[in-house]
C-alpha cells in the first residue's frame, strides 16, 4: 500500500460472501501518512485544536482541525500552558501563537491542501 500510495484496501476472510455494509468479515486496513502541524487555535465550545503548516515561503497555512486523538491529559497539558499564548479570538475560536507542535496521522491529503481526518498522536519539540 505504501509503495503504490494508496489510501487503504479491505481485507475479507477467504470464505466470506459480500455485505452491503459493514461486516467482521470484512476489515478496511487504512495507510496512514504523518504531519507535524503548528497548532494556533482552539475551539470555544467543542473540542478543536486549529492547526496550520508551514507554505513555500514559510507563512503559516491553515490545514484543517484536529478533532480526534488526543486524551484527557494532553487536553489538560495544552489549555495549562496556552493562556500567554493567546493573540486573538472570535464568537466561535481563541487564536494562538504558532509554539505549539504536534504530529498528527491522517488519511491522505484533500485536493485544497488540508489535511483529511486527522488524529492528533504526539506533541513534539
Amino acid at each position: 500500500m505504501q509503495d503504490l500510495s494508496l489510501e487503504g484496501m479491505v481485507g475479507k476472510k477467504r470464505d466470506s460472501k459480500y455485505f452491503n455494509r459493514r461486516h467482521s468479515a470484512w476489515q478496511k486496513v487504512i495507510n496512514w501518512s504523518y504531519a507535524d502541524v503548528y497548532i494556533t487555535g482552539y475551539r470555544k465550545a467543542e473540542f478543536g485544536w486549529l492547526v496550520s503548516v508551514p507554505n513555500e515561503r514559510g507563512n503559516l497555512r491553515p490545514v484543517g482541525i484536529i478533532e480526534h486523538g488526543a486524551s484527557p491529559t494532553h487536553k489538560r497539558a495544552f489549555y495549562g500552558v496556552v493562556a500567554p499564548l493567546k493573540t486573538d479570538e472570535d464568537r466561535e475560536f481563541v487564536y494562538v501563537e504558532p509554539r505549539i507542535r504536534a504530529r498528527v496521522k491522517m488519511r491522505n491529503w484533500t485536493k485544497a491542501g488540508n489535511l483529511r481526518i486527522p488524529v492528533f498522536t504526539e506533541f513534539i519539540v
